[in-house]
C-alpha cells in the first residue's frame, strides 16, 4: 500500500528527475549534475518513495549517473560532436575544475628547467572550453522573481541541519534511539575486539 505522503514524494522525485533530464538534453550540464547530487544525498536516498518509482523514472536516474561518469571521464568530452558548435552549453564548473586540478598535479617544469609544454597545452584546451561555451549563450530571459525566491530559500535554509529537518518528518527518516545507537556501537566494538584477539 502506498501512503499519500509517499505518492507526493514519488511525484516530487519524478519531477526533479524529468527536470534534470530536460537540462541534460538542453546541454545545461551544471543544473543536471546539481539535481543528481541533491537526489543522491544520503537522507534523500532514504525516502521510501524510491521503492515506488516507476521503472521509466528510475531509468532516468541511471541515465543521469551515466552522464555524470561521461562528464568526468574525458576533460574535452563536451567539445565533441557537431551539437557543441551550434547548441548553447552550461558546463558543470565543479567537473571542469576537477579536470584542471587533475592536469595540474605534478610540476610544470622538468628537472632541467624546461617547461612541460604538452601539459600546459592540455590545461589550456580544458580552460578554453569556457570561452567556447560563451560563444553560444542561452537566449532565455532571466526570471527575476524565481531568482529572488531561490535566494530567499537558500538564505532561509543556509544554517539548517538537514538531518534535523528530515527527522521532523518521521515518514522520511528513521532515527534510532540513543540507547539503541550506543548498544549498536558497543556490539560493533566487541566484534572488532574479538576479531583482533
Amino acid at each position: 500500500m502506498i501512503f499519500p505522503e509517499t505518492q507526493v514524494q514519488v511525484s516530487l522525485l519524478s519531477k526533479f528527475l524529468f527536470i534534470a533530464k530536460c537540462c541534460y538534453e538542453q546541454r545545461n550540464f551544471a543544473t543536471a549534475i546539481q539535481i543528481l547530487r541533491g537526489l543522491e544525498n544520503l537522507i534523500v536516498r532514504q525516502l521510501p518513495a524510491w521503492k515506488c518509482l516507476p521503472s521509466k523514472v528510475s531509468e532516468i536516474m541511471e541515465e543521469l549517473k551515466a552522464v555524470e561518469v561521461f562528464l568526468k571521464s574525458d576533460s574535452l568530452c563536451l567539445m565533441e560532436g557537431e551539437r557543441f558548435k551550434t547548441s548553447p552549453t552550461i558546463p558543470s564548473a565543479h567537473v571542469l575544475a576537477m579536470h584542471v586540478q587533475q592536469l595540474e598535479t605534478g610540476g610544470f617544469t622538468m628537472r632541467n628547467g624546461s617547461y612541460k609544454w604538452s601539459k600546459l597545452r592540455n590545461i589550456a584546451k580544458v580552460v578554453s572550453q569556457i570561452h567556447a561555451f560563451q560563444e553560444n549563450p542561452y537566449t532565455f530571459p532571466p526570471d527575476l522573481q524565481l531568482q529572488t525566491c531561490l535566494r530567499q530559500r537558500i538564505a532561509f535554509f543556509n544554517d539548517a541541519d538537514i538531518s534535523v529537518l528530515a527527522a521532523d518528518n518521521h515518514a522520511n527518516f528513521y532515527q534510532m534511539s540513543p540507547e539503541k545507537q550506543s548498544q549498536k556501537i558497543q556490539d560493533m566494538l566487541y566484534r572488532m575486539k574479538a576479531m583482533f584477539q
